[in-house]
């Protein structure tokens, strides 16, 4: 363990050590949704594998003999950067597999799983252009010649792959609240939404605090998962910003929009992938001196899991918890224990509490 952090919680939660002072006098928590409030490997992970898997199948024609997607490889996504967004996730991931079929003349899935670039280079050069779709794309059509690239044009179905991606998710149930259209291509009830369970123990937020949701998830998709988690009247509307707002995640600004309305000047993010870290990140850089004070914390209840300890440690992040849980009942904990000591005691109880 880095001599800069003190662990805490039995192992489950990690401080850099010049924050133990001033965790009792955070005024804010900002909350990401996947991850970290709602698990969402069962939903909208799956909803992308299974749009890539009727699109290529469906759409294309293709023989498929083995996953075009897995979840494992969704996750690969996320770590490479800038796909928050899963309907992007989606496209990009029918965009690769494009390429590669365009490449080598291939329509067998097993087939072209074998064939270079592996998932693993293509990523690495998305991730080395600046992550996200628009990198993706770029990648493919500078390598592609003019004639493949028209094909290119004519077989990546952008609106139809997000479509897919969605009627996935929601179901019928789901699919007219949250996307305004009713199914059109997959006849399921549901949707995977409904696997979604929640992550936070509701009983340990803590008193005197603001909340806030800082999302990739569009404003209907927060307004139905908040209502599900019990936290619709928790956390007023005013303190979200969603993926339909103007400047949203992972643009740093998001942060300082959302500061500003909660107006605060001390708060913690609560993120659980490479982009919520390098958000933040990227908010400290260019915060002037009299901004407002944002800290990260990492959750490990996203993609990766717990392999992400090290890699978020490396990356700068202020505080490391095994799920959201770990972080509140410590900050609920710490606010209980200043309130009864009366200010001033703060460092005694920093101190008794160090090891």
């Amino acid at each position: 363990m880095s001599s800069e952090f003190a662990s805490r919680m039995e192992g489950t939660l990690m401080v850099k050590q010049e924050l133990l002072y001033l965790m009792p006098k955070v005024e804010a928590l900002i909350f990401d949704i996947d991850g970290v409030l709602v698990d969402a490997s069962e939903s909208y992970r799956l909803a992308v594998c299974e749009a890539v898997r009727f699109f290529v199948e469906r759409e294309l024609g293709w023989v498929v003999d083995a996953s075009p997607l897995t979840p494992d490889e969704v996750d690969m996504f996320k770590r490479a950067g800038g796909f928050n967004n899963d309907w992007d996730l989606t496209q990009a991931a029918a965009l690769f597999l494009l390429f590669k079929s365009l490449k080598h003349g291939v329509k067998r899935v097993s087939s072209l799983k074998r064939l270079r670039p592996s998932l693993e280079e293509f990523l690495a050069e998305v991730s080395a252009e600046g992550g996200g779709l628009s990198s993706a794309e770029k990648i493919v059509v500078d390598n592609l010649e003019l004639r493949q690239r028209r094909d290119l044009a004519r077989l990546w179905k952008r609106r139809l792959l997000v479509q897919l991606a969605q009627e996935f998710y929601a179901g019928r149930k789901w699919c007219p609240r949250l996307f305004g259209f009713e199914p059109q291509y997959v006849d399921i009830d549901a949707g995977f939404l409904e696997r979604e369970r929640s992550l936070i123990d509701l009983s340990l937020l803590p008193m005197g605090m603001k909340f806030g949701i800082l999302t990739g998830r569009a404003k209907r998709e927060t307004v139905l998962a908040l209502e599900r988690l019990g936290l619709l009247s928790v956390i007023p509307e005013d303190f979200w910003v969603t993926d339909d707002d103007p400047i949203r995640k992972p643009d740093p600004k998001a942060l300082s929009v959302l500061m500003d309305k909660m107006g605060a000047m001390s708060a913690i993010y609560v993120g659980d992938t490479v982009d919520d870290l390098k958000m933040v990140n990227d908010y400290k850089a260019n915060a002037r001196p009299h901004d407002p004070t944002v800290w990260v914390c990492m959750t490990l209840t996203g993609p990766n899991g717990e392999k992400n300890r090290t890699f978020f440690l490396e990356q700068g992040a202020d505080i490391i918890a095994t799920d959201v849980n770990a972080l509140l009942g410590y900050l609920k904990r710490v606010r209980e224990r200043s309130r009864e000591i009366g200010n001033g005691r703060g460092k005694s109880w920093m101190q008794e509490h160090a090891r």
